[in-house]
C-alpha cells in the first residue's frame, strides 16, 4: 500500500492535463457489415479503408487507438478553425469513398459503407502503459458517446459547441452538423467561398 502510494506521488509531479482537441472518424455501417461477410475478406475490407483514414490526416493529428471501426484522433493545444476540420473531413471522405469504390469494383457490389467525424475541445491528459499511450478525461467519454445519436444521416461531421465558433452556440447542449449526405463533396466550392459558407450549413441540434 505505501508503495503504491509514494509511486502515485512521484508520478503525480508529471502528470498534465492540457488543453486539446479530440476527433473521431468512424465507419458507420460497420456492425452490419460485420455480421454480413467472411472474417478474412471483412478484415481486410475494413483494415483498407482505415489506412485511406490514416493517410488523409494532413494537419498531423496524433493517434491514440484504433478501435475496431473508428480512430481516436488528438492534439494539444491550440485548436484548429472549423474550416480546418472541416477540410480534414472532406479529405479523409474522399480517400474513404476511392478506396470503397475499388473495393466495390473488385466485389461486384456495393457495400453500405460510409464514413462520419465527431470533434471535441477540452482538458484531458496523456499516460503511458508499456508502450501503449492512452488519455484519459471527460472529453475522451465524451466525444464517445456523441457517436451514438439521433442523427439521420451516416454521412456527417458533429461538433461541439466546445469545438465550434462561440456565435453559433445558442445554449450549452446544443451541438452542430453538417449532413453530408445533402451537401456533396463535388458541390462544395472550397477554394471560392473560402470556407466562409460552412456557417450556412451547419444545423444545430440536443442529443
Amino acid at each position: 500500500m505505501e508503495y503504491l502510494y509514494q509511486q502515485y506521488l512521484s508520478e503525480k509531479k508529471e502528470i498534465r492535463a492540457e488543453k486539446g482537441t479530440v476527433i473521431i472518424p468512424d465507419i458507420s455501417g460497420y456492425t452490419e457489415f460485420v455480421k454480413s461477410i467472411c472474417v478474412e475478406a471483412g478484415r481486410y475490407i475494413i483494415r483498407e479503408l482505415l489506412f485511406s483514414i490514416l493517410n488523409a490526416n494532413k494537419i498531423g493529428m496524433n493517434i491514440s487507438e484504433i478501435e475496431g471501426d473508428a480512430i481516436l484522433f488528438y492534439k494539444f493545444g491550440k485548436k484548429p478553425s472549423t474550416e480546418e476540420i472541416l477540410k480534414l473531413y472532406e479529405t479523409m471522405l474522399k480517400s474513404f469513398n476511392r478506396k470503397l469504390k475499388e473495393i466495390e469494383a473488385i466485389m461486384g457490389h456495393e457495400l453500405s459503407l460510409s464514413l462520419k467525424l465527431i470533434a471535441h475541445y477540452g482538458t484531458f491528459s496523456e499516460y503511458t502503459i508499456g508502450s501503449f499511450k492512452k488519455l484519459y478525461g471527460e472529453p475522451i467519454i465524451r466525444a464517445h458517446t456523441l457517436l451514438k445519436n439521433n442523427i439521420k444521416s451516416n454521412t456527417y461531421v458533429l461538433m461541439t459547441n466546445a469545438f465550434a465558433s462561440k456565435k453559433r452556440c445558442k445554449k450549452e447542449e446544443e451541438f452542430f452538423y453538417i449532413n453530408y449526405e445533402q451537401y456533396l463533396l463535388t458541390n462544395i466550392k472550397n477554394k471560392k467561398e473560402n470556407g466562409t459558407a460552412y456557417k450556412n450549413k451547419f444545423r444545430q441540434i440536443g442529443l
